[in-house]
């Protein structure tokens, strides 16, 4: 059987196609306008080489592949909480199609997958993005219902490579659901990634409030990580590398007990498998 793994590389892998086929094809359908247009596309920052959003989820997936198999091979199934902070990317990577040609300027239109009405700025080496739109008919479970409000917010500096990315589900003027992330790009080419989650009912729709945070540090022959669950919900109190600085695991695990979370698991990889700390 395929691992879970595998399949939500495969999910952002489309994401990125189609993301990829923006650079070069001509505004999607749903239209897109831009307050201003240049001629000349915005250069890459020399010290990372990265441009748009798609180059960011790639400069984490080139680290993941290289530790994907211990990861894999853990009892023969990974643990979902080291595979599922990155398909923040996936949603994501669909605002550079409002923008084919990294131009400076407001830029606005649907999101190719998701289908809603977005809208992305860049300005040199910052962008910011997002959405706001209301839900027309039920989705999937008891979080997504027709008349939610769904909202995300992001931005992405792109050197050092800091992206940050925030969704909610509202309903009632209440939140119900929302997901915080972060991924920053250190110096020495490794990654760190901090995702919070929250939610106020299980998905049998009881009210059930409950979240999730996840630490990950990925680089070559390294995924470190720390989970930990809460019952907050969604009113968690975000937390960001701005003001926490470039966590390593022990200073994850210390933060995350600090803010009433209880772990559930840490480890990382150790010659070539990953190894669970003792708790």
């Amino acid at each position: 059987m395929k691992s879970k793994s595998s399949a939500l590389s495969a999910i952002l892998a489309l994401a990125l196609m189609f993301a990829a086929c923006g650079k070069s094809a001509p505004a999607p359908s749903g239209g897109v306008s831009a307050t201003a247009q240049p001629a000349a596309e915005a250069p890459a920052p020399a010290a990372t080489g990265l441009r748009t959003i798609a180059d960011m989820a790639n400069a984490w997936n080139a680290l993941f592949s290289g530790n994907e198999k211990a990861i894999n091979d853990y009892q023969g199934m990974p643990i979902m909480g080291l595979v599922t902070p990155p398909l923040a990317f996936a949603a994501a990577v669909q605002f550079d199609i409002m923008n084919p040609r990294n131009q400076d300027g407001r830029f606005t239109g649907k999101m190719m997958l998701a289908g809603h009405p977005g809208f992305l700025e860049r300005a040199g080496s910052r962008l910011g993005f997002g959405y706001d739109d209301t839900l027309q008919k039920d989705g999937f479970g008891p979080l997504n219902k027709a008349g939610d409000r769904v909202a995300g917010k992001g931005s992405l500096v792109l050197d050092p490579g800091y992206f940050v990315w925030e969704t909610f589900n509202e309903r009632n003027g209440q939140k119900i659901q929302r997901d915080y992330t972060e991924f920053k790009r250190l110096a020495d080419g490794s990654m760190i990634c901090i995702a919070l989650s929250g939610q106020a009912f299980d998905m049998r729709g009881e009210p059930a409030s409950q979240d999730e945070a996840v630490f990950l540090h990925n680089g070559p022959g390294r995924y470190d990580f720390v989970i930990a669950n809460g019952k907050t919900g969604p009113g968690f109190a975000a937390i960001s590398f701005a003001d926490k600085g470039d966590l390593d695991k022990a200073q994850a695990l210390e933060l995350l007990k600090a803010a009433g979370y209880v772990i559930e698991q840490s480890g990382g990889i150790q010659g070539g498998k990953l190894v669970i700390d003792a708790q």
